[in-house]
């Protein structure tokens, strides 16, 4: 089983979604990248992971281009607004899914405030690869395997 997480800049959000989805079940080929990559990972990012016991540091934004000769079963878009919204790169899917997680970054007034809804982004991602994984994924390996 083949996913691709797909964002902005694939800094934070998506290698969130990433590392944690990998934490549940190192067989999975779990992928991210960005459509504009940044040079590093959020070092908040890092941090608020770390809290959960989820090490980024080793983690670098790649460009998605990366991956074009790959077929993935799951595409999963992260960020701010719809699917509707998002410039989507040709990227080879099966199913896509889009999860709307708010930028922290974005109206923040300073590092406390981006730390918090860091977290909170966290626990969000937490939750969904949670449902995605124990009643999507886990269902479909048992019907196959």
């Amino acid at each position: 089983m083949k996913i691709f997480f797909l964002s902005n800049q694939n800094s934070c959000r998506s290698q969130m979604a990433e590392a944690i989805l990998k934490s549940y079940d190192k067989e999975l080929e779990i992928y991210s990248a960005g459509i504009d990559p940044a040079n590093h990972v959020s070092p908040i990012a890092i941090e608020v992971m770390a809290e959960i016991g989820i090490n980024l540091e080793p983690h670098v934004p790649l460009h998605y281009s990366k991956f074009d000769h790959m077929v993935f079963d799951y595409l999963i878009t992260v960020g701010d607004g719809t699917v509707e919204e998002l410039k989507i790169p040709s990227v080879k899917y099966n199913r896509k899914m889009h999860l709307g997680f708010h930028n922290p970054y974005k109206k923040s007034k300073n590092k406390d405030e981006i730390r918090q809804k860091c977290r909170e982004i966290r626990d969000e991602i937490k939750t969904e690869m949670d449902y995605f994984y124990h009643r999507i994924l886990k269902k479909q390996k048992e019907k196959s395997g």
